[in-house]
């Protein structure tokens, strides 16, 4: 129980890094693939976590992979032909954990993302499907309060 828990936890952070918008990448931001600004649906789907699917909002030099701790080797950015594959390893010498993610795509109307994490014996990964929706991201109107 306790293993699956911290695999459970280990993608849940993972899916952050990657999908989340706005956060600067260590890497040098032309190595990277660029979004097209404005609102993006992200579904991101993974045995651990199923179906999650959001519109966020893309901002100019927003970075596709968010920073990384200090524990975190420089990404590693490699590119065959239409495919960017990018590594990341993270945590101490004695129990890394090693992020692999093939993406693909134009980047201006979509884009996939599938990763590989391997920590010692475990592994996981997820896979997301972005696609564009709109120039202009919708702004979010301010909740009603709750009256008793």
């Amino acid at each position: 129980m306790k293993r699956s828990r911290l695999t459970l936890f280990r993608l849940v952070f993972a899916l952050s890094l990657f999908a989340r918008a706005g956060a600067p990448a260590i890497a040098a931001e032309d190595e990277l693939p660029k979004r097209r600004p404005g609102l993006w649906r992200i579904s991101t789907i993974s045995p651990e976590v199923g179906l999650q699917t959001n519109d966020v909002c893309i901002e100019e030099g927003d970075s596709i992979i968010s920073a990384q701790d200090e524990s975190c080797t420089k990404l590693s950015v490699t590119r065959a032909n239409d495919q960017i594959i990018v590594t990341i390893e993270c945590g101490p010498k004695d129990s890394r954990e090693v992020t692999s993610l093939l993406f693909t795509g134009d980047f201006q109307n979509w884009y996939r993302a599938q990763s590989r994490i391997t920590a010692k014996e475990n592994r996981s990964g997820f896979t997301i499907d972005a696609k564009f929706l709109s120039e202009r991201c919708a702004r979010k109107t301010p909740s009603p309060e709750k009256r008793d």
